[in-house]
């Protein structure tokens, strides 16, 4: 900016000579000073909306770590910077603001911001397009570009920076088109990228055609090259912006999806592991339990003359294993969840003696069966199949671990659960060597009392019993005190 004072209004003609180390382009106008002041706000309004935009770029790559990993990232960050510097040089602000007072640096910033755009593109584009599998003279020409720009580097400190620039800017442009056609190739192959690669390249390309010849002075200059030429890299910047966030958003898609695989692989390690407990305790349940009853009945097929004591426990072994069994076949059922619930109207009462009455021969007489009035006019509706369960296991387990002889008394009356009503079966022993039971673990699968491993059996009759309490909407508790042992069955009527 020149100001010229005229001492009259009459014509003058104003000379202006151009001495430069670098190609330019020569646009002279003259202003009205008030007219030159609002055409430079103007400009300046748009170069900051310009820089804005691209430091707004700049700031969002940096923030996503993408960059730390990926080197197609760093190389766009690498080609923005460029791009920027080279705004910065092109529009005169680097003379204006950053060497006022070093006019050297200010001549040669212009040179050397071109020449980093072109390396830095040509290395981004490299990657971007993929060119490791394109053909060879594709990425030759690249790699020609990158080192013809590289070699010219001291050219603008040598002089003779106009001589290469009529080398590296039409091989600049080539390469344009030569990406276009690549971008072309992708898009075809499906590649996601390939359609903004395109629009990329497209846009460079009007920026470019608009302003080389003009350097190599094959058009006339004028100003509004300039901003085509800015335009285009801003178009370029915004395409390829689009295609890496494209790019991150699939890469984190691939990232949760890897996330919720290994989720779901340890999950699945987990229940394996679960489940090979499981058969661990299964099976060294099983072991224990039938080495006794599995003796006793060797030994009965081992006598000769076996005596009548004998064959009652060799029968005694027969039920313990088939009640293993069962216990083990319905732990399966419930499980699997194959156990249907089909109520209907019950005489509690009646059940309870009932399945007294299945009890071996000399059990029962040891049972005390005390029925209030309140639960025999009860109106129970429930599982007759899935009740005898869970009450033979109560009093089996009474009868199992109470002293030899001990009685066992069973006491049914209403009984509120909260709010709800319903009907409450205590069935209560003394402990006997096996001790008083855990109540906080006496429900668990497998789990025996230390005490207890003397009498057969497999750790799953209260498990069996408590789920099934569970899916009639009942419940069991249990309560151990000193010389005395109670399960509490209640079930809503």
């Amino acid at each position: 900016m020149f100001q010229v004072d005229f001492a009259d209004a009459r014509p003058r003609t104003v000379h202006v000579r151009l001495r430069t180390t670098s190609s330019s382009v020569l646009a002279v106008r003259a202003w009205q000073p008030r007219h030159f002041v609002a055409q430079a706000a103007r400009e300046y309004a748009l170069l900051g909306l310009l820089l804005g935009l691209f430091t707004a770029a700049l700031i969002t790559n940096l923030w996503q770590s993408p960059w730390r990993r990926e080197t197609i990232y760093r190389r766009y960050i690498a080609y923005l910077l460029a791009n920027m510097a080279n705004i910065i040089g092109v529009n005169g602000l680097a003379a204006e603001f950053l060497f006022p007072q070093s006019p050297f640096w200010a001549n040669h910033w212009v040179s050397l911001g071109t020449l980093s755009v072109i390396i830095f593109g040509t290395r981004f584009y490299m990657e971007a397009l993929d060119l490791a599998h394109a053909q060879a003279w594709m990425r030759w020409l690249y790699r020609m570009q990158l080192w013809v720009a590289v070699l010219c580097l001291p050219a603008p400190f040598l002089d003779f920076y106009p001589e290469v620039a009529r080398v590296v800017l039409p091989l600049a442009s080539l390469t344009l088109l030569i990406g276009a056609v690549r971008s072309v190739q992708l898009w075809r192959q499906k590649n996601a990228n390939g359609k903004l690669l395109l629009l990329a390249h497209l846009l460079s390309l009007v920026g470019s055609v608009s302003v080389v010849p003009t350097l190599l002075g094959l058009f006339p200059g004028q100003l509004w090259l300039i901003y085509g030429f800015q335009l285009g890299p801003l178009g370029t910047l915004v395409a390829l912006q689009l295609m890496l966030s494209q790019r991150t958003r699939v890469m984190q898609a691939q990232l949760l999806q890897a996330s919720l695989d290994a989720e779901i692989a340890e999950a699945t390690a987990r229940q394996e592991r679960a489940e090979r407990e499981h058969q661990r305790h299964f099976l060294s349940m099983l072991t224990h339990e039938l080495r006794t009853p599995l003796s006793v009945i060797r030994m009965r097929l081992g006598a000769q003359e076996p005596t009548l004591r004998m064959q009652s426990h060799a029968r005694q072994a027969v039920r313990d294993i088939d009640a293993i069994v069962e216990r083990c076949a319905l732990v399966s059922q419930l499980e699997d969840k194959a156990t249907q619930v089909q109520r209907v109207p019950c005489d509690i009462g009646a059940l309870v003696a009932e399945v007294i009455a299945l009890q071996p021969p000399g059990a029962a007489g040891r049972i005390s069966l005390r029925l209030a009035p309140d639960a025999a006019s009860a109106s129970l509706s429930s599982d007759l199949l899935l009740l005898r369960t869970i009450l033979g296991n109560l009093i089996d387990n009474a009868l199992k671990y109470a002293p030899q002889g001990a009685p066992v008394r069973i006491d049914v009356a209403a009984a509120h659960h909260g709010e709800r009503p319903g009907v409450a079966i205590q069935v209560s022993n003394p402990p006997g060597v096996a001790g008083l039971p855990d109540p906080a673990r006496i429900f668990e699968k497998y789990y025996r009392a230390p005490g207890a491993h003397q009498q057969s059996g497999s750790g799953l009759g209260l498990h069996i019993a408590q789920a099934l309490a569970q899916r009639l909407g009942g419940s069991i508790e249990c309560h151990a005190e000193p010389g005395v042992v109670t399960f509490v069955l209640w079930l809503p009527l």
